[in-house]
């Protein structure tokens, strides 16, 4: 009668508010705390001015440049009637300007479009032991012409049982061979339970 889930009434999240952002979204908070933090390491560098002005321009400069790309990443909104990307170039320099300008590479894509939704989580293998990268957790939307992968937050428990739903609702084709939804419901950690899978 309500048009949702037992699933969603249990957990009482069946209205997660829209747009609802999954990544991080770009601010000026996040601009300047990246900016005091190449600060203090271009002073520390350079010897708390120890070295000559233009030297400590020079390295704030470019590591800014190269910095603040590395630390920002693409982010998606789910939205009432469509699905929001917003995608920075890989190329430095222009996803650069990306940033400085708030202007990333916006691709709206309405859920009548999507022929299929799958989810998927695979390992990543370790070349380290102070390799800290998360594994591949993934959203793949298909549409008639192309393919977007788009990547799932940490707390995809926040919102992707409630995001798989409202997609069934809107007739769209939702694949999950993992049974990773059900994994996020019952509350397990999913990086445990494929990890301990991969090594049995």
């Amino acid at each position: 009668m309500y048009n949702l889930s037992l699933d969603e009434l249990v957990r009482g999240s069946a209205f997660f508010p829209k747009p609802y952002t999954v990544g991080r979204r770009l601010s000026f908070g996040r601009l300047a705390g990246l900016a005091l933090f190449w600060l203090f390491v271009s002073l520390l560098f350079t010897g708390f001015g120890y070295q000559p002005w233009w030297v400590f321009a020079l390295l704030y400069i470019a590591g800014m440049i190269v910095v603040i790309p590395v630390a920002i990443d693409n982010y998606w909104v789910i939205q009432s009637a469509t699905i929001e990307l917003n995608l920075y170039s890989t190329a430095t320099g222009e996803k650069f300007c990306q940033i400085v300008f708030n202007r990333p590479k916006r691709i709206r894509i309405p859920y009548a479009d999507l022929q299929r939704v799958t989810i998927s989580y695979r390992c990543r293998k370790r070349v380290s032991p102070f390799d800290f990268n998360p594994d591949y957790f993934q959203l793949i939307l298909k549409t008639a012409t192309q393919t977007y992968p788009l990547e799932c937050a940490v707390k995809a428990s926040d919102y992707l049982p409630q995001f798989v739903s409202f997609l069934q609702r809107q007739g769209v084709t939702v694949a999950d061979p993992q049974q990773i939804v059900a994994l996020l419901v019952e509350g397990q950690s999913l990086y445990q339970h494929f990890h301990a899978e991969a090594q049995s």
